[in-house]
């Protein structure tokens, strides 16, 4: 929850913020038209969630004794033996190093003339990653592993939060900062031998988070799978939108409001 609100707050700064395009020389520009569409897309989707969320209730004490691990497909039935406090502390642990990665484009001046864009675009993807994940969740309402786990404490089953396994917020967000991050890193400096140790590090630690989600039996193999889709999607599609004319004008956005609560971005090559 707290990652949403901060996505909110920092879009709605930047958004009061003078838009305008960078010069030539730079790999990223913005655009009004293109910020107003993902801004106020992301943000119209995300207030739904959250009035969306607040009408869902959390599992009662007998729909909690009928769950069965056996209805469980079996890619994912491994997920509810596990459950580990301080592997889920760990994941929030990395998930906020990597979210602060692209912060470290402060030290170089190339990517620092051009922060204000780099910044726009980061609270961007996460904004939209935050969307997608809260409309999802609110949607499937799929339990986490540990709500069939007997060794896990009841009150956790009994919260809210327990409805939300698919798909996981924390791979989506810590994939979309490490692609992000990558995506950036690598169009600054094409021709840097550093590009692939960041690629590879960057994934690593999102990777990381995946596994340690699963281990502490928040999430089954196919929400971490879902989740890294969606965070690599957009940690590369943000700054794809903003690449210079030339290099992205076969890229476009839209959003799709749809009856029975359907609501949906999507993304065109």
């Amino acid at each position: 929850m707290i990652k949403h609100l901060i996505a909110i707050t920092l879009t709605n700064i930047l958004f009061l913020l003078p838009i305008q395009a960078h010069s030539n020389s730079s790999p990223y520009t913005l655009s009004t038209p293109t910020e107003s569409l993902l801004i106020g897309s992301g943000l119209a989707l995300l207030t739904y969630s959250f009035f969306a969320r607040e009408r869902i209730n959390p599992l009662t004490d007998e729909e909690i004794a009928s769950l069965s691990k056996n209805d469980i497909n079996r890619f994912d039935r491994s997920a509810v033996n596990n459950w580990s406090p301080g592997g889920a502390l760990l994941s929030d642990v990395i998930l906020a190093s990597t979210m602060a990665a692209p912060s470290l484009f402060l030290l170089n001046d190339n990517t620092r003339n051009d922060f204000m864009v780099l910044g726009v675009m980061y609270a961007e993807s996460i904004l939209i990653t935050s969307a997608m994940t809260m409309t999802v969740k609110n949607t499937t309402l799929r339990n986490r592993p540990f709500v069939y786990n007997h060794n896990a404490p009841y009150k956790e089953k009994k919260d809210k939060d327990a409805r939300f396994s698919f798909y996981s917020g924390h791979t989506a967000h810590t994939f979309n900062s490490a692609v992000f991050f990558s995506t950036v890193f690598s169009d600054y400096y094409p021709q840097s031998q550093w590009r692939y140790m960041v690629w590879g590090s960057t994934l690593l630690a999102a990777s990381t988070v995946g596994y340690l989600r699963y281990y502490a039996g928040k999430h089954y193999p196919t929400d971490i799978i879902a989740g890294a889709m969606v965070g690599s999607l957009t940690g590369y599609i943000i700054p794809a939108l903003h690449r210079n004319k030339n290099r992205n004008e076969n890229i476009s956005i839209t959003l799709s409001i749809g009856i029975e609560n359907t609501i949906g971005i999507g993304f065109h090559f």
